[in-house]
């Protein structure tokens, strides 16, 4: 939420304000757009080093600290990159369909839908992390950032595999997120006046490049 979300309206308003003009004097749209995210990247991991390493030290004081799970840490690192990675290409990429504040307004809720689902749902996945309804959207790869870390920390965690297997489908799934927001992105951050449709979008992501 801290490093990809705010890309929607960033990329916006330097497209609005003409300031990715210049820029893409200098770079290519790719590397204007994977900066940005390296960017989220770096804001989330400085975050969450911050709140894990105050909380690990609060709770040493209180001689808490063995109910830290600390074998869940490189997961978390892995997923997070991942996530950042995978939503902020799809929220670089829709910032660049939109023209000005109103656009990235009425495309907000729908981008982060995908990212706050998981909190809706992880009540039920925490009273019962082994049933199919849990185990299947831990491995749906939009949510499994979140709702596999959840499944890990329960008592009893997870069989060996689903972890791993969620890990390479969310791998794949930024890849192809990469992929199709880089297109978007190129094609989009230049055009003026066109509104941010669905299908407009589609049509950038797959059409080949002149």
């Amino acid at each position: 939420m801290m490093g990809a979300v705010p890309l929607l309206s960033a990329v916006t308003e330097e497209k609005s304000q003409r300031i990715a003009e210049v820029m893409l004097g200098s770079v290519k749209p790719f590397h204007f757009m994977l900066g940005k995210i390296i960017g989220g990247v770096s804001v989330s991991l400085t975050a969450a080093t911050v709140y894990i390493t105050g909380g690990i030290l609060a709770l040493r004081y209180m001689e808490l600290d063995h109910h830290v799970p600390y074998h869940l840490l490189p997961w978390f690192l892995a997923y997070t990159v991942m996530a950042i990675f995978m939503f902020g290409s799809m929220m670089a990429a829709l910032g660049s369909s939109c023209n000005d504040a109103s656009e990235v307004q009425a495309m907000s809720l729908p981008a982060m839908m995908p990212a706050i689902f998981p909190f809706f749902v992880q009540m039920p996945v925490v009273m019962n992390p082994q049933s199919t309804f849990a185990t299947g959207l831990s491995l749906f790869p939009l949510f499994t950032p979140m709702l596999m870390l959840i499944r890990q920390g329960t008592p009893g965690g997870v069989p060996t595999w689903q972890p791993w297997l969620g890990l390479a489908l969310v791998s794949l799934t930024t890849l192809l997120f990469i992929w199709a927001g880089g297109r978007i992105f190129r094609t989009a951050i230049l055009m003026q006046g066109t509104p941010p449709k669905l299908q407009n979008l589609v049509r950038w992501a797959l059409r080949e490049q002149r």
